[in-house]
């Protein structure tokens, strides 16, 4: 497929996923509980993913990998399913729930790298399918040994009105919608110039791992920067990071090179993500965790990769990769400097984190 074909593709499963985790945080806040919707992601995305067996042309293949995203997206529900049963714990915890997903993530690219690259790769729904069974297999069981919890929790089954959105809010979304844009117009393309400069299926795998090698200490270290320093400013510090490594990709001829500045990413995703979610939980209403963190990772995963990875695929087809690289460069820019100035700054206590639980009491929702 074309660099533009494969942009169009990645816009489509960008929509896609938009409006189904929209839909299933709308859901998990006022009907469902949001790990069994989990559960059913996970079968249905095993079903799905073994329709590629049987499909071998890059048509049909496009449309498995949009069905996959559809089933895939209530897994956007494990943020709002983190946060709630952190409520009464150090908010820093969160960051080191994401130190073991960048461990696993490490291991896995490797490791499937290899394989594909040794195997080919017909082997992929082989291997995802049984994985995500087996993933909901897990968070099946977490169901049954919390349901004493989950039964406790009432209220967080009716239905909630906010009167108005927070403004600093808004900001900070369209914030991560810029932030987005420039990650789906580089992340994705990278890809394509790394094989573009002769690296193969082994190489991909190894970018990937390379990212979450240094994911993994900087989350783990994130309860420390968080003494001294406030999520809004790690969020621009991150956005920071990415600014100065799309410069090197716009100028970079090797292969392996191209690939190891994915280590400094890693630094970068670990200190924006980790801080984009802990914002938005700030900023959201208490009763709407759920919907708040589901329109995140619209915006940040959803809407802002369909202009990202259509534009990128256009400017990468028609101009190349240096011109797309630096114009992400004055994106991620910008979404540094409107985060920093959208969303409030906050008196912090040196020592500890309060807990999600005592935030939430401090700010109920407004009828």
């Amino acid at each position: 497929m074309s660099a533009v074909a494969i942009g169009a593709v990645l816009a489509v499963c960008a929509f896609a996923a938009v409006a189904g985790g929209l839909a299933w945080g709308y859901l998990a806040d006022r009907r469902f509980s949001p790990e069994r919707l989990v559960v059913l992601a996970s079968v249905a995305a095993a079903a799905t993913a073994l329709l590629m067996l049987p499909f071998g042309g890059g048509t049909a293949i496009a449309v498995v990998i949009v069905m996959l995203t559809i089933a895939r997206s209530p897994l956007t529900l494990l943020d709002p399913i983190v946060l709630r049963k952190l409520r009464v714990t150090s908010r820093t915890d969160y960051a080191r729930i994401r130190l073991r997903m960048s461990a696993g993530w490490a291991a896995s690219v490797i490791v499937a790298g290899a394989t594909y690259q040794a195997l080919g790769l017909r082997l992929i729904p082989l291997i995802y399918a049984p994985l995500s069974l087996l993933f909901g297999l897990w968070v099946w069981r977490r169901i049954h040994a919390d349901g004493e919890t989950a039964r406790e929790e009432p209220a967080a089954r009716t239905a909630v009105r906010v009167s108005r959105v927070p403004l600093a809010l808004v900001g900070f979304l369209g914030s991560c919608f810029l932030l987005g844009v420039s990650l789906a117009a580089t992340q994705n393309f990278l890809t394509l110039q790394i094989s573009d400069l002769g690296g193969g299926a082994l190489l991909v795998g190894a970018a990937a791992a390379f990212q979450a090698l240094t994911e993994i200490p900087t989350m783990g270290y994130t309860h420390v920067l968080t003494r001294h320093l406030s999520h809004r400013v790690l969020f621009g510090i991150g956005c920071g990071i990415y600014l100065v490594i799309f410069v090197a990709w716009a100028f970079v001829s090797s292969a392996l090179v191209a690939a190891l500045l994915k280590l400094v990413i890693g630094v970068a995703f670990a200190l924006t993500i980790v801080a984009g979610v802990m914002i938005t939980n700030e900023l959201t209403p208490s009763r709407l965790r759920a919907t708040g963190q589901a329109v995140l990772k619209a915006v940040l995963f959803g809407v802002a990769p369909i202009a990202g990875a259509l534009g990128g695929g256009i400017v990468y087809g028609a101009l190349g990769p240096r011109v797309m690289f630096l114009a992400s460069t004055v994106v991620v820019a910008a979404a540094g400097l409107l985060a920093v100035i959208a969303v409030p700054a906050r008196k912090r206590d040196p020592v500890q984190q309060p807990p999600i639980a005592a935030m939430e009491a401090a700010s109920p929702v407004i009828p």
